[in-house]
């Protein structure tokens, strides 16, 4: 049954500013950055600032944390090291296939579905890690 859910909300939070912050990284100059600029034909300058985009974005980060912390507490995980899991195989298994149906679609190159993909599953496992921990 689908009734006992519990919802920590320092670790939603937790989880979502760890989840934004690394795509921050993810897509710095330090990382993936220079080459996801050149997979989607961009420059920087064309990006502009985009703060709608960060704000709905940080928004999207908070609600797949809310529904991974759901699903955490649902399945009952104990630790860190059962959250990682949890977010691998959801970021693998759900998102990253998810994805590379885009890829075969959209026409998008092999460097843009592994950068988008590979941020996409890290994420989840770092939100697994904090919502796992804080269980």
């Amino acid at each position: 049954m689908l009734n006992h859910f519990e919802l920590n909300f320092v670790a939603v939070l937790v989880a979502t500013v760890v989840g934004f912050c690394f795509g921050f990284l993810w897509y710095s100059r330090f990382m993936f950055g220079h080459a996801w600029l050149a997979a989607i034909d961009k420059s920087k300058e064309q990006l502009g600032k985009p703060v709608k985009a960060l704000v709905l974005s940080f928004v999207a980060t908070a609600v797949t944390a809310v529904v991974l912390s759901l699903f955490i507490s649902w399945i009952g995980v104990v630790d860190m090291t059962e959250g990682l899991l949890v977010g691998l195989y959801a970021g693998a298994g759900l998102v990253a296939t998810s994805l590379f149906s885009d890829y075969l679609f959209c026409g998008w190159s092999m460097k843009l579905f592994l950068i988008q993909a590979g941020y996409r599953v890290s994420t989840l496992v770092l939100m697994g890690v904090v919502l796992g921990g804080w269980e």
